[in-house]
């Protein structure tokens, strides 16, 4: 699920979420051993009329991990990288505040 980003100082007057259209899904599954490798492909589209902030969720069970995520976006290839949960915030937020494109990842 892909949902904009509600401002908090303005998402009180609407309890309504706006979603980002899932357009694809394709699932790839290896079962080398006792555990899968699953590999899940989504195609999302922006219909809105200028660039969003955005919040991706995928739940997984408790026992699951995710151990590598690539965001592709056009032409570009995003990579997560592992950090401190402040750090990665105050990175985020330094890259929104000069126009950048930015991406975190949360457990």
């Amino acid at each position: 699920m892909l949902r904009i980003k509600q401002d908090p100082e303005t998402s009180f007057l609407t309890q309504e979420q706006v979603f980002v259209p899932l357009k694809r899904v394709n699932v790839e599954v290896t079962i080398p051993s006792f555990a899968a490798d699953v590999i899940i492909t989504q195609v999302f589209r922006n219909d809105e009329k200028q660039p969003i902030e955005a919040v991706y969720c995928f739940p997984i069970e408790e026992q699951a991990a995710i151990y590598s995520f690539t965001a592709r976006i056009d032409d570009r290839e995003i990579v997560a990288q592992l950090k401190e949960k402040k750090e990665a915030q105050q990175e985020y937020n330094n890259a929104l505040q000069q126009g950048h494109g930015a991406y975190l990842l949360e457990q």
